[in-house]
């Protein structure tokens, strides 16, 4: 057996199950790294010797810190800001801390359209919570924003802010009666797996909007990024129904795996394809099959090998192998959507591309659990082509998932095992009220960490997961770490890592994220400091970037504690400005 195959063996004997996607709701581990050693075919996790940040060495450089940094000096963090835009952040810092007003937020925006029209509501929005949360309407508009950043030695990453959701009630796209071109269309929870052209369109013109924005980084912030959001190059249904398929895709390697080793023999193979398929010539439809997978010829089936081979033209086949017609074979895409899909994937590979050949860094946004099995797809697909030496393409793991640190994990190991360099932005995340309601609706487990606590012990234990793996620490490659927070206390924990595995702030490849119009006082203090830094500088049309501004008063709303702290340093350094 190849040195190669071997490492690949031994990589996945770790794990019981390695498949630990979000999509199969299994039993996550909470603590230590995925590492393990085997005794008597017993697998178990070794939790991490490198980590003392209780010890008093951690705390006297905790103490350091306190020194070098002062994040509560508002002199420095909003220096670059006029006293306009303080007292703009503190009137809307104050609306957001009305809990009432920010959970009716998009019926009341629903309401006031109807009532006052689109001009008078973009009148209003547009000096207030989009002008706070948002650079511009378009790449000229933002200028102004990111040159006053750039003053400050912070970078840039634009982001496209308009976006979709699969709502329950709506009608996404809807062709004409004549027309043989298919649409899509939701109502009641009913699915018409139908798709228009009218939307292909608009995910068209969307590829162009975002190939300026990567030119635009090219061109006035060379170190900084450009964010994409996939649910604008294709349509959201469309997203749905393919991470739908891919966890079938996942449940069946589960399936397969019937001792849970992590690999597939050709027996379990075997016995599992006649216990739920049928066919003539089953020994040489097996065998075949096999063969597909297991194209070396190691002798077993890896999780990557399976997700990567069983494609939709594949998996329409076997479901035609199925003794009975269920879950597997309902979520078969249709011809017409494996051309869709092939459109998107199109569409990022062209934007993926272009970035690369302009030496842009391209962050691809997280985004519903519904949606992200696709989306996880698409990049990982990414990365193994344009990441091989350099980080061109960024993952985001959303932190407040139970499953965030498991699938983390599992990324770094396909990187590892595949030779490509792993890049990964961590954030808390941005769609708990919608996770959890769609969850309750319809009787499923909640995604979210049950406290807050829970999300920030998966924040820090992910980030130590990223600086200290293996590839970081024997030189081969950086980090590529950005750690999208407005947490004080992760920001220094982010800092005393950095200290404890010997890496410089401005060469180990770590940087850190804030959104526009929130935390300045960390954003603007790291900057003074050399740390890499970068704000998010959100753009697009005021009414569809609606969404986004929701999400950004509800973000603020459930962490008034913090902005509770920005409030007091705003209005400290408003009465400095105007009292003295």
């Amino acid at each position: 057996m190849a040195k190669g195959s071997i490492a690949l063996k031994n990589l996945l004997r770790r794990i019981k199950n390695p498949l630990s996607f979000p999509y199969l709701n299994e039993k996550k581990a909470k603590d230590g790294f995925w590492h393990s050693r085997q005794r008597n075919g017993d697998f178990r996790l070794l939790t991490s010797t490198k980590r003392s940040t209780e010890s008093s060495q951690s705390q006297e450089r905790a103490s350091s810190l306190e020194k070098k940094i002062k994040f509560q000096d508002g002199k420095i963090a909003y220096k670059n800001l006029t006293t306009s835009q303080l007292i703009r952040a503190y009137l809307v810092f104050n609306i957001c801390g009305f809990r009432w007003v920010v959970n009716n937020s998009d019926r009341l925006l629903q309401a006031s359209l109807r009532i006052f029209g689109t001009t008078i509501v973009k009148w209003a929005l547009r000096p207030t919570m989009f002008g706070h949360f948002c650079g511009g309407e378009d790449l000229r508009t933002i200028q102004p924003t990111v040159e006053n950043l750039k003053r400050s030695g912070i970078g840039g990453i634009l982001d496209y802010a308009a976006e979709a959701d699969v709502g329950a009630d709506v009608t996404i796209s809807t062709a004409s009666a004549d027309s043989d071109v298919p649409t899509t269309t939701r109502s009641n929870q009913a699915l018409a797996r139908e798709y228009s052209y009218q939307t292909e369109r608009q995910c068209d013109a969307n590829v162009k909007i975002f190939e300026t924005a990567i030119r635009a980084v090219h061109g006035v912030t060379p170190d900084g990024f450009a964010a994409i959001k996939v649910t604008a190059l294709g349509n959201p249904i469309l997203l749905e129904r393919w991470s739908t398929a891919l966890r079938e895709i996942y449940k069946l390697f589960g399936r397969m795996d019937v001792d849970k080793d992590g690999m597939v023999t050709f027996e379990e193979f075997t016995n599992v394809w006649n216990q739920l398929f049928v066919g003539d010539s089953m020994e040489i439809i097996i065998n075949d099959m096999f063969k597909r997978f297991d194209k070396k010829g190691k002798g077993f089936i890896d999780p990557i090998a399976w997700t990567t081979t069983l494609d939709p033209p594949l998996m329409r086949r076997l479901a035609g192998y199925c003794k009975k017609q269920g879950s597997f074979a309902q979520a078969v895409l249709t011809t017409d959507e494996e051309k869709l899909v092939k459109s998107m994937q199109s569409r990022l590979r062209r934007l993926v591309a272009l970035a690369a050949d302009l030496n842009v860094r391209l962050m691809i946004d997280a985004e519903h659990t519904y949606f992200q099995p696709a989306i996880d797809n698409l990049v990982l697909s990414m990365q193994r082509e344009f990441n091989k030496n350099t980080d061109c393409v960024y993952q985001t793991i959303q932190c407040y998932l139970k499953d965030a640190r498991t699938r983390n994990q599992l990324f770094m190991d396909q990187a590892r095992i595949e030779n490509w360099q792993y890049a990964v932005k961590i954030v808390r995340g941005a769609y708990m009220h919608q996770e959890r309601d769609r969850a309750k609706k319809r009787g499923e487990e909640d995604p979210i960490h049950s406290t807050i606590e829970d999300t920030h012990k998966c924040y820090e234990e992910i980030m130590e997961d990223v600086i200290s793996r293996e590839n970081v620490q024997e030189g081969r490659e950086k980090v590529n770490l950005v750690v999208a927070t407005h947490n004080q206390s992760s920001v220094e924990c982010t800092i005393r890592l950095l200290e404890e595995y010997g890496l410089e702030r401005m060469e180990s490849g770590v940087a850190f994220g804030q959104l526009l119009g929130m935390s300045d006082h960390l954003t603007y203090s790291l900057g003074q400091n050399g740390y890499k830094v970068y704000k998010y500088i959100p753009y697009g049309p005021i009414l569809e970037c609606l969404p986004y501004l929701i999400r950004r008063a509800q973000e603020n709303s459930d962490l008034m504690g913090s902005v509770g702290y920005e409030l007091g340093m705003l209005a400290k350094e408003i009465r400095r400005r105007m009292i003295g």
